[in-house]
């Protein structure tokens, strides 16, 4: 049986991405999975560009071509914005993956059909089938879940939203333009095209599945139903539209995971926790995630010690990011206020959003609070400073570790800014900063305010 630190299941960009982020970190992984198959088109914000460059992905980032203009009809008001790119999904998943072969990362492409422990308790064994039928397995280490939708389940979800049926279509004959992609919500639902010049338009609906049961399951009549709403799109592709095959559908639903993370599993993108789709961040969540699991996968390998808080970060960090997506995504929906009796927009307006994991009530105090954070390379216990207003914890101000200026103050009350950057080795200028910055964390805090007056009396 072979044998690998670190194996990555799935294909995509999450599998990708974190198998490069861990190359660099010196850890060997293996990727084994079935590239995409279907085809989509997405767009990708500048955020994305940003993490591309970031790991180097040249391949990718050459796939890009220009940045398509972006407009939106939303709430009453049209706006244009940065534009975003658009590309196919399954080229830009092929280019990822030739990004990280270009990187060292081993690839097998193969259907993989187990995991399971390992007999001796330590780690896990893979089992999948190659292309010409041989089965094969591998014991690793740890095991990165990164086959998004597809994964299998560890548990009941914690949380999840609405189901909602994504249906969409690819036409001809749209009046010519520059690249431009399309936003506009509608009665049933909410829509998302994009037009290049020589007038080849994809146009995704994303609805209720009970408008899809009262039309039969006839993903054509549904999406011509939703296509004669359409004003912006109506108006700016013209109605002369030509479609090209037949409307394809999918389900989508937000959802936050179960089980997300052992000392030998983890999970990583949507295999974790996938965000309402008004969102587009599943590229960026895969990047997110997978600069946020390399320092963990290090500790879990490397240094048993700070393990719990290597799962406690990970597990404290997708409550909170998917706890944010959600809400933004709610406060847009209900920014959407003409069709609010609409059973699309009912639902929507009334989405549920879980408890942020580190969200604290308005009248905690400021406090210090032992926190995984990274630090070259891993994940560590360290002190951070929380408030209501700053949940996740704030370590530091420019150069100045909060921690350690505020144990000095405690130890030693009364220290002028000169005398705190004597003991702490820092210019003065950037103490103050720091000071200034608790002094308004104070100021906001009247309860804090008077437990810190009660301790420095």
């Amino acid at each position: 049986m072979k044998s690998s630190p670190v194996i990555v299941l799935g294909a995509g960009p999450a599998a990708s991405l974190l198998a490069m982020a861990l190359g660099r970190s010196g850890i060997d992984a293996t990727v084994i999975g079935m590239p995409r198959r279907e085809s989509a088109v997405e767009g990708l914000s500048q955020r994305v560009v940003e993490a591309l460059q970031q790991f180097g992905c040249e391949h990718a980032l050459r796939l890009l071509g220009p940045r398509w203009l972006r407009v939106s009809r939303w709430g009453g008001e049209e706006s244009s914005m940065n534009g975003e790119f658009v590309v196919e999904r399954r080229a830009f998943d092929q280019a990822l993956l030739r990004d990280a072969g270009d990187h060292g990362v081993r690839q097998v492409a193969g259907q993989v059909r187990r995991v399971r422990k390992d007999d001796d308790g330590r780690g896990r064994v893979v089992g999948w089938t190659e292309a010409d039928g041989t089965e094969q397995t591998a014991r690793a280490a740890l095991v990165v879940e990164c086959r998004g939708h597809t994964a299998p389940k560890g548990g009941p979800d914690r949380h999840a939203g609405r189901p909602l049926v994504a249906i969409s279509r690819t036409f001809q004959g749209a009046r010519a333009q520059a690249r431009t992609t399309l936003t506009e919500s509608f009665p049933m639902g909410w829509a998302w095209g994009g037009v290049d010049p020589t007038g080849t338009a994809c146009i995704q609906v994303v609805v209720l599945p009970e408008l899809v049961t009262r039309c039969r399951g006839d993903l054509d009549a549904v999406h011509d139903a939703c296509l004669s709403q359409l004003t912006l799109i109506g108006e700016r592709l013209g109605r002369r539209l030509s479609p090209i095959g037949t409307a394809r559908a999918r389900g989508i639903r937000p959802a936050l995971r179960d089980r997300c993370f052992a000392p030998d599993y983890l999970r990583v993108g949507d295999a974790c926790y996938t965000s309402d789709p008004l969102s587009g961040h599943g590229v960026f969540e895969a990047a997110s995630g997978a600069l946020a699991a390399a320092p963990a996968i290090n500790t879990l390998l490397n240094h048993p010690a700070e393990v719990a808080t290597a799962i406690d970060y990970l597990d404290e960090r997708v409550r909170t990011v998917y706890s944010a997506r959600m809400s933004a995504a709610r406060e847009h929906y209900r920014a959407e206020s003409a069709w609010a009796e609409a059973p699309f927009w009912r639902c929507m307006h009334a989405m549920s959003v879980p408890q942020a994991a580190d969200e604290l009530a308005p009248e905690a105090p400021m406090r210090l609070v032992d926190k995984g954070v990274v630090e070259h390379g891993r994940i560590v216990s360290r002190p951070v400073l929380v408030s209501p207003a700053y949940p996740r914890g704030v370590r530091f101000v420019g150069a100045v570790d909060l921690g350690e200026l505020i144990e000095t103050t405690r130890r030693q009350p009364g220290l002028s800014v000169d005398d705190l950057s004597r003991a702490l080795r820092l210019p003065a200028d950037e103490v103050s900063r720091a000071c200034a910055f608790i002094h308004r964390i104070r100021q906001a805090d009247p309860a804090d305010t008077r437990e810190a007056n009660s301790r420095h009396s």
